[in-house]
């Protein structure tokens, strides 16, 4: 039995291109049917593959611009097929009795009946434009929001350091199934009298980061604290982040904003006469950025100076910066829901200045598993008054733990709009939009309960740093993933007043 009501068979169409056509009854609908349906098939398995992937395999994908461009281009193709099925249907000459309005065209129905019709399609029409609208709009702005974050390229690099390569990794290439031996420069050939033609390496089906060939990632992450108080930018937070390419064991270096001596990268070491920075580490760009003289890189001398700096101190080569405004910190936890902490310890602080400087309130976070908002989650991890800059340190870490653990990207699905605005507008990093699968693929490899923490702190870290010290910390961030992995303690059990305490 064939359908006749052209708002049915438009709306068939509408649920499926070529579907109301199928369903009209002629061949020759059914035959242009089949022309809509077919490449809308096609693009249904291509979704259902997509669906059928992990989470993490799918935001690999998705970041890269190839990807984005492609799917962009496959819902372009997709809303014309299904704009196209939609007036075919309606426009199907059997697609109305005959007898009914004295013929077997949409035109021969009563004046009341095609006005009805006009209006359902048109309504179909709109939210068909809608739907693939929204899905382009959010195709193009996640294109845009990973050219404005990743690789701002210019002089906005951190600057060579003034030690050699990092150290090689302990672990055997051989524990990373995923990683292939590269082949040196300085390797020998083979002494035999009869050569053999060498095979050749095995292609990988992307370019290895830059990261992966000293076996470790190290990001500096620095949270800047401009404000209405201060001028330009202060490193209010600054956190070496280290991840074994092999294991995908991670720590977190919490660097003191309060250091005095730490040496300076070659390209501005002249600026004193020891190569030292004899201020505040945070004060460092500040200073830099009015003595261009001493410090190159034009607009990004700051940047340059801070990142170059902390590289020196560390020991190893950074692999790149990420850089966040701790109030668009303040968006992102308001956008996530909040925060679950596990407290360890009562917070309290008498005259905490507002982010927008305006004036100074009393905070108190209780000890315990609280759901932090935005705002008192920043307090959280900003406040110095109760404490120092070293308490504040191993609570910065400990609101990343949370962050890491507590991120799910399907439940963020709905906010992907919100969240590149913010993203936009307060967060941008040196690393290149390239490498960004491959960063996926290792923090996924990262569990966040087994994530070493370390502050340099006094009395081992005194604030004004000697040689000593400086070799110490180099020693420790070096060294941090020799031997085996540490059996983790057995965590307590989870908190029945938030998903996010407890482990």
């Amino acid at each position: 039995m064939s359908v006749t009501s052209p708002t049915v068979v438009a709306a068939l169409s509408f649920v499926y291109p070529g579907l109301g056509q199928l369903a009209a009854g002629s061949t020759a609908a059914r035959r242009r049917g089949l022309v809509f349906a077919l490449p809308a098939t096609a693009i249904l398995v291509l979704l259902l593959v997509l669906a059928s992937l992990g989470t993490h395999e799918v935001l690999e994908l998705l970041v890269r611009p190839e990807v984005l461009g492609l799917l962009l281009a496959v819902n372009a193709i997709a809303a014309v097929i299904h704009v196209a099925a939609i007036v075919d249907a309606y426009r199907t000459p059997t697609a109305v009795p005959a007898g009914r309005g004295g013929g077997s065209d949409v035109a021969a129905a009563p004046a009341h009946r095609r006005t009805f019709d006009r209006v359902v399609v048109l309504a179909l029409l709109a939210v068909t434009l809608a739907g693939h609208g929204a899905i382009g709009y959010l195709g193009a702005r996640g294109a845009g929001a990973l050219d404005a974050i990743f690789g701002p390229g210019g002089a906005w690099v951190i600057p060579d350091p003034s030690f050699g390569p990092s150290p090689t990794p302990t672990t055997s290439p051989s524990a990373s199934p995923s990683r292939e031996p590269s082949p040196t420069p300085s390797a020998e050939p083979s002494a035999s009298p009869s050569p053999s033609p060498t095979p050749p390496p095995t292609p990988s089906p992307t370019p290895a980061p830059a990261w992966a060939e000293d076996g470790r990632l190290d990001l500096l992450l620095i949270g800047s604290d401009a404000g209405p108080d201060r001028w330009m930018l202060r490193t209010d937070t600054m956190i070496v982040l280290s991840v074994d390419v092999a294991t995908g064991r991670a720590a977190l270096f919490g660097v003191p904003r309060n250091l005095v001596g730490v040496p300076l990268p070659p390209e501005s070491a002249g600026a004193f006469p020891d190569g030292r920075f004899p201020g505040l580490l945070n004060a460092l760009y500040v200073y830099a950025m009015g003595h261009g003289g001493s410090f190159p890189g034009g607009d990004a001398r700051g940047f340059r100076a801070v990142t170059g700096a902390v590289q020196e101190l560390v020991g190893v080569r950074l692999d790149g910066a990420v850089v966040v405004n701790l109030r668009g910190f303040v968006q992102l936890v308001d956008a996530l829901g909040g925060l679950w902490i596990d407290v360890p310890a009562r917070l309290v602080d008498n005259r905490y200045p507002l982010e927008d400087g305006s004036k100074s309130v009393r905070v108190v976070i209780e000890a315990g598993c609280q759901h932090l908002g935005g705002q008192l989650a920043l307090a959280y991890a900003r406040s110095r008054h109760q404490d120092s800059d070293y308490g504040r340190m191993a609570r910065q870490q400990l609101v990343l733990l949370a962050l890491r653990r507590q991120v799910d990207p399907i439940a963020l699905l709905p906010r992907v709009p919100e969240l590149l605005t913010i993203a936009e507008d307060n967060l941008w990093t040196t690393i290149e939009v390239a490498e960004l699968p491959a960063l996926v693929d290792l923090a996924a490899r990262v569990a966040a309960d087994r994530v070493a923490t370390i502050t340099f702190v006094p009395p081992r870290y005194p604030s004004h740093l000697t040689t000593a010290e400086i070799d110490a910390i180099r020693s420790v961030v070096r060294t941090i993933f020799d031997g085996p992995a540490p059996t983790p303690e057995p965590s307590a059990a989870p908190s029945p007043t938030g998903p996010g305490c407890g482990g």
